[in-house]
């Protein structure tokens, strides 16, 4: 059985999904991760239908997608018989790795549409744009670099062994 929810872990689960809803996420999304995040023990997909009053049906859909970008992960539980979910440990490193590969996307896409409309004066104003969006991007995917190279010593400050 899930422990209750207290007063400010109901708050935190709701507030994630507003977050998750900011970012143009579903709600739902959110309203999971911040229930496992507070959690001690794991959710079966019945625990969080009924922790968050929602269906089944919605849960689990949006339990495979957070699972399949390693915000989630299945792990044992007291009944055999049913799947439980927790936190991924990695959650927050792997939600980054996923905004990086958007930002490398965003980069590749800037510089494929400059090779092929480079040269012609017709595309002068999207070339000006793609050169901006090149440059934004590269400038961001170096300081997510930067930012993943700190963030691999901060779990062993935060534990205190640094």
């Amino acid at each position: 059985m899930p422990t209750p929810l207290t007063p400010a872990q109901h708050d935190l689960v709701t507030e994630f999904g507003s977050i998750y809803e900011q970012y143009g996420f579903q709600r739902l999304k959110g309203l999971i991760v911040g229930l496992l995040l507070v959690q001690p023990e794991p959710l079966s997909l019945d625990d969080m239908a009924e922790m968050l009053a929602r269906s089944k049906g919605p849960i689990s859909t949006a339990v495979r997608d957070l699972s399949s970008t390693g915000l989630l992960r299945k792990v044992d539980g007291p009944n055999r018989r049913r799947d439980y979910y927790a936190a991924h440990p990695d959650l927050f490193l792997n939600n980054f790795k996923h905004n990086m590969a958007i930002v490398r996307k965003n980069r590749r896409t800037a510089e494929q549409f400059l090779e092929e409309m480079g040269g012609d004066e017709q595309h002068a104003e999207a070339v000006r744009n793609l050169e901006q969006m090149r440059a934004f991007y590269t400038l961001m995917e170096s300081f997510y670099e930067d930012f993943a190279e700190r963030w691999e010593a901060e779990p062993a400050r935060l534990d205190g062994r640094a």
